[in-house]
C-alpha cells in the first residue's frame, strides 16, 4: 500500500514536472508583437501630449505615452516544410504598423527582442497576417505544429498570449473548452454575409491576446501543444464567448501566401478600385467605407489636419462615432471623413466613377476619379499585398502646408475674435432713447456674460420727467465675418418706472412690470471693443399708486458702447 502511494506521488511529480516544462517551453514560440506608428503620427501624438501636459491632464498624458510606445498583441512562430521562419498573428495587430518587432519572454523574465519584422502577406477579411524576420533569418529549427485532425466540441483548449495589465504585457496561459466547433457570426452591416466560421471557446481572452494561438495539448509535438486556431475576438456582453480562426482557414491563407505574386498587378488594383467606387455609390456610404482603403502612410501624413477638421466641422454624432474608439484607428476614420467631406456634393450625394488608371512609378499607380463631374487624382500603393490609397485629391495629399495654412487661419480668426471682443465678460453702452409716449431720454446698458451666449444686465432710461430701470436675462448670438461682428440679442426683464403723476396732489407716480427687448450690436476689429447698438423695447407695466390700465410705451435706443474681454 505504501509502495503504491509512493509510486503515485512520483508519478504525479513527474507528470507535473513534464507539464511545467512544456508550459515553459511554449513561451519560446509565443511572443509579444509591438507595432511602431508612422513618424508623422508620432509627431502629432507628441503635440497632443504636450497640449495635455499644459492643461495638467496627467492621466491622459500617461495614456498617450503608452500609445506612442506602440500597440501590442501576440504572435507565434511557424516554420514551413522548407524551413522558412514566420510569425502568425492577426491582421488587426499589425494593420497600422510602420515598424514591427516581436519579444519572447522566458519564465525567469529574460527577454529576447527581434526588430524589423516584415509583412509577407495579410488578409484583412480573414484577420490573419504572416510576418518574417529581418532579412528572412531562420532563427528557429521548428515552430508550433498545426493540428492535423478536426477539433471536437467539449475538448480542452488553451489560449496563450500576452494580455495587458496596465502598461505591461504579461504572459498568460488560459484553459477552457471548445463550446462550438464551427460558428458563424452576424456582420456589422446587415447587408453583408455572415462572418466565419470560427471556433468558439471559453479559454481566457483579454486585450493583448489577439493573434495568439489556441492550443490543444499534444505531447508528441513541439512544446507539447498543437495549434488549432488563432485567437481573434470575443463578445463583451457574453460570458466566455471567445473566437478563434480555425485551421482550415489558416491553411488556406498559408497556401495563398505561397503563391507567387503576379507580375501584372493591374487586375488586382482594378478590383480594389472598383470595390472602393461601388461601396461609395451605395446610398448612405460614408467614411467607414473609405477607411478600409487607406494606407498607413496616408493616415500618418494627414492625421493632424484631419482630426482638427473633424472637430471643427463634423456633426457631433460623427465626432462621437470617430473618437469613441481606440485613438489610432480614430485617426484613420478622421482622414476618411475629410475625404468623404471633400467628395460629398451640396445635395448630400456622392457620385464617383473611375476616369483612368495609369502607372506612376514602379510600385504605385495614379487613379483618376470623376467626382461630381470633377476629376480628382489619387495615388494607390501595394501595402503588404493589399492595394490602398496613398493620397486622394488635395485634402489627403500629405501636404503639410494645409496644417500651416489652417493654423494661420486659426491665429487670424482668434486675433479677429479677440479684437472684436465678441465674447466679452462685461460691456457698457450709453446713448439716445425715445420712449414714444414720454419724449426723448438718455439710455444706458450694463451687461455681464456668464456662460457662452447667456448673461444678465441692467438697462435704464432717464428723461425730463421720466425714469425707468430694468434687470434682464440676456441672450447674444455673435456672427463673425472677418474683421466685423454682428450680434443680435434678446432680453427679458422686469423693473419699475417713475412717472409724472395723474393727480395734482401727488409729486410722482410709479409703475411696475416686465419688458421684452431686442436689437443688434455692430463691432469692428479696427477699434477693438467699440460697438454700436440699435435696440427696441416694449413694456408691460401698470401704475402702482393709482389703479390704471396697463402702460405699453415703445422705446427705441441708439447707443455706443465698449466691450471688455
Amino acid at each position: 500500500m505504501i509502495r503504491r502511494s509512493l509510486l503515485l506521488i512520483v508519478f504525479l511529480f513527474v507528470s507535473g514536472t513534464v507539464c511545467f516544462g512544456q508550459t515553459a517551453a511554449l513561451r519560446d514560440y509565443v511572443g509579444m508583437i509591438s507595432q511602431g506608428f508612422h513618424p508623422d503620427t508620432i509627431e502629432f501624438l507628441r503635440k497632443l501630449k504636450s497640449n495635455l501636459e499644459k492643461k495638467g491632464l496627467n492621466d491622459s498624458v500617461r495614456s498617450l505615452e503608452e500609445i506612442i510606445k506602440g500597440d501590442s498583441g501576440t504572435g507565434f512562430v511557424y516554420v514551413d516544410n522548407d524551413g522558412k521562419n514566420y510569425i502568425l498573428t492577426n491582421y488587426h495587430v499589425i494593420s497600422l504598423a510602420h515598424t514591427l518587432s516581436i519579444t519572447f519572454e522566458k519564465q525567469d523574465g529574460e527577454k529576447t527582442k527581434f526588430s524589423d519584422l516584415t509583412i509577407v502577406a495579410a488578409d484583412e477579411d480573414m484577420d490573419i497576417a504572416l510576418l518574417a524576420f529581418a532579412g528572412g533569418q531562420k532563427l528557429f529549427d521548428q515552430g508550433l505544429s498545426l493540428l492535423t485532425r478536426p477539433v471536437q466540441e467539449g475538448e480542452d483548449v488553451y489560449s496563450a498570449g500576452f494580455p495587458s495589465a496596465g502598461s505591461a504585457m504579461i504572459w498568460q496561459l488560459g484553459r477552457g473548452i471548445i463550446s462550438n466547433a464551427s460558428v458563424r457570426l452576424p456582420p456589422e452591416d446587415e447587408n453583408d454575409k455572415m462572418i466565419g466560421p470560427y471556433i468558439q471557446h471559453t479559454a481566457q481572452i483579454d486585450a493583448g491576446n489577439s493573434g495568439g494561438p489556441l492550443l490543444i495539448r499534444t505531447p508528441e509535438v513541439t512544446a507539447g501543444f498543437a495549434v488549432v486556431g488563432i485567437n481573434t475576438l470575443s463578445i463583451r456582453r457574453r460570458q466566455a464567448a471567445n473566437y478563434s480562426i480555425p485551421l482550415n482557414r489558416i491553411q488556406s491563407f498559408l497556401d495563398t501566401s505561397k503563391v507567387p505574386v503576379p507580375a501584372d498587378q493591374r487586375p488586382l488594383l482594378e478590383a480594389r478600385v472598383n470595390a472602393f467606387v461601388e461601396g461609395l455609390n451605395v446610398p448612405g456610404a460614408d467614411y467607414l467605407h473609405i477607411a478600409k482603403f487607406l494606407s498607413n502612410t496616408c493616415t500618418g501624413e494627414n492625421a493632424e489636419y484631419a482630426v482638427n477638421s473633424v472637430l471643427e466641422k463634423a456633426l457631433k454624432r460623427v465626432t462621437d462615432n470617430i473618437f469613441n474608439r481606440s485613438l489610432i484607428p480614430s485617426l484613420t476614420y478622421a482622414v476618411a471623413w475629410t475625404i468623404e467631406d471633400s467628395i460629398r456634393s451640396k445635395t448630400g450625394n456622392i457620385s464617383i466613377s473611375v476616369d483612368s488608371i495609369s502607372p506612376k512609378g514602379t510600385d504605385d499607380f495614379k487613379v483618376s476619379f470623376k467626382v461630381n463631374n470633377e476629376v480628382v487624382e489619387s495615388v494607390w500603393i501595394n501595402e503588404y499585398g493589399i492595394w490602398r490609397i496613398l493620397s486622394f485629391g488635395k485634402i489627403a495629399s500629405g501636404d503639410k502646408t494645409l496644417i500651416d495654412d489652417k493654423e494661420k487661419m486659426d491665429v487670424n480668426k482668434k486675433a479677429h475674435t479677440g479684437n472684436l471682443h465678441s465674447d466679452p465678460f462685461f460691456q457698457v453702452s450709453a446713448g439716445f432713447a425715445y420712449p414714444f409716449d414720454l419724449g426723448p431720454a438718455f439710455g444706458f446698458d450694463l451687461g455681464f456674460r456668464q456662460y457662452k451666449n447667456f448673461g444678465y444686465g441692467i438697462r435704464g432710461f432717464i428723461g425730463d420727467n421720466y425714469a425707468q430701470f430694468d434687470a434682464s436675462i440676456d441672450v447674444f448670438i455673435p456672427v463673425i465675418a472677418g474683421s466685423v461682428a454682428i450680434t443680435p440679442y434678446a432680453k427679458v426683464g422686469g423693473g419699475f418706472m417713475i412717472l409724472p403723476p395723474l393727480e395734482k396732489e401727488l409729486k410722482f407716480d410709479m409703475a411696475f412690470g416686465f419688458s421684452v427687448q431686442g436689437g443688434i450690436q455692430f463691432t469692428t476689429a479696427v477699434i477693438p471693443g467699440l460697438y454700436l447698438q440699435a435696440g427696441y423695447q416694449h413694456n408691460f407695466y401698470q401704475r402702482f399708486l393709482i389703479n390704471d390700465d396697463w402702460l405699453h410705451p415703445n422705446i427705441i435706443l441708439i447707443s455706443i458702447g465698449f466691450s471688455f474681454s
